[in-house]
């Protein structure tokens, strides 16, 4: 007799889901069906022309394989930025939008249909996804990070239902690649040709305000909230304080409930966190990695300082890192500042995939404004400031979902521009 075995395979998973379905069909269930096909069709065919196979479908939800994790990446891309088109002509208030998950996984065939944590997994992935968004295994991004030029956003260990271990996750963003590159390759040729006079000004500027330093600091601790520098007052390119790369995130002198969100930690950083993961007497400490590269966070268990006091690990998870208020903004922070009071700062949104611009204004106010992918914008008030290790860090009440958010100032060609960690595409670009 032959043993009946079940037979296995190594596959990638796509699901796809949408989001607020039983919303959108409670309100008009003719019309969300209709939506629902007209996506689908979309769906179906870039599925089959990216060499893929629908093996299971379940009312709004589509489950997919690819035996190849970059050809299935490329499809989840190509039918967001298809189905994005498609909504912008439907009112905001009935837009189908999809949330989509990848796994690269072991799976069992039965048939036509796959089964597994593989299959699980992806799912997973999906259910935690904005919106119009694409969330990626850690096994995906391994196979893809060198093949596609786009954005991955490292968003950490995912606790999900039904599997045992967290599983390392990954948000895809395109359009903090392609949007930023067209940019520049636009603006390169008046850049070369004013480069001259750029480094002159930057020379005179430079000279200028290091002549000024002493009057700046009594002229910052004066300033008022509402100042602004008068326009017709010539001033030079803002210079970032000269830096050197901070072995530590500034709020790593305390120890945290969580892992601090991407671009917080900065690679080979390290820091403390109890959340109640590793044994008695042990903390976790992590060191940061670099998205760019694929080099992963490293995380392990170490022995708890003999002064290190226990913090109460958080009941939710995921969750955002503890981090430090608004620093009060004395002479020294104000002296800091200075030089960009009255900046505008743009850049892409990795959500939306839509520009937004921030005003810079003194003591520290803020203001942005973020278009929507669907048209129109929004407007947030916030705090700005520059740390001591020079780093640009603002913080808004809705934008970035009110995180902190700092990032490395460089100077390119007289042009001052904010960075992440890694240096990824999509700087932030300062102008008066």
């Amino acid at each position: 007799m032959t043993e009946d075995r079940q037979q296995r395979r190594l596959t990638t998973i796509l699901a796809a889901d949408v989001f607020g379905y039983s919303r959108l069909s409670a309100e008009n269930e003719e019309e969300t069906l209709r939506t629902l096909k007209a996506h689908r069709a979309v769906i179906d065919r870039l599925i089959v022309r990216h060499e893929g196979r629908i093996f299971n479908t379940a009312g709004d939800s589509v489950l997919a394989e690819f035996s190849s994790a970059v050809e299935a990446v490329r499809c989840a891309i190509a039918m967001q930025e298809e189905l994005r088109v498609r909504n912008s002509e439907i009112p905001e208030n009935r837009r189908m939008d999809f949330r989509i998950g990848i796994n690269v996984g072991d799976v069992l065939v039965d048939g036509e249909n796959l089964y597994g944590d593989g299959v699980n997994i992806a799912a997973r992935l999906e259910s935690i996804a904005v919106p119009g968004s694409t969330c990626i295994s850690g096994s995906v991004f391994a196979l893809v990070k060198n093949k596609l030029s786009y954005g991955f956003e490292d968003i950490g260990l995912q606790t999900v239902k039904n599997i045992p271990e967290p599983v390392p996750a990954y948000r895809l963003a395109p359009s903090s690649v392609s949007r930023p590159e067209t940019r520049k390759a636009k603006s390169f040729g008046w850049r070369l040709a004013l480069a001259p006079a750029v480094i002159a000004i930057v020379g005179a500027g430079a000279l200028y305000w290091s002549n000024r330093e002493k009057e700046q600091v009594l002229h910052s601790a004066a300033l008022p909230v509402d100042a602004a520098p008068s326009h017709n007052t010539p001033s030079a390119p803002p210079q970032p304080v000269p830096t050197e790369r901070p072995s530590t995130p500034a709020f790593s002198n305390q120890i945290l409930k969580t892992e601090p969100p991407v671009g917080q930690l900065p690679t080979g950083a390290s820091a403390l966190i109890d959340d109640g993961t590793c044994p008695d007497g042990q903390i976790k400490k992590i060191v940061g990695g670099n998205v760019t590269t694929g080099q992963p966070r490293l995380r392990s268990c170490i022995p708890r300082p003999s002064d290190a006091p226990r913090v109460e690990a958080p009941t939710n998870a995921p969750s955002l890192a503890v981090v430090s208020p608004t620093p009060q903004l004395d002479a020294a922070a104000l002296e800091r500042m200075q030089p960009y009071v009255g900046n505008r700062v743009e850049g892409i949104s990795n959500v939306t995939g839509r520009p937004f611009a921030m005003t810079l204004k003194a003591g520290g106010a803020a203001e942005v404004k973020v278009e929507f992918a669907s048209g129109g914008f929004s407007l947030d008030r916030g705090n700005w400031w520059i740390e001591p290790n020079g780093h640009f860090c603002v913080r808004y009440t809705r934008f970035a979902a009110g995180n902190l958010i700092c990032r490395e100032l460089s100077v390119e060609k007289g042009t001052v521009k904010a960075y992440t960690w890694d240096h990824r595409p999509n700087p932030w670009v300062f102008s008066k």
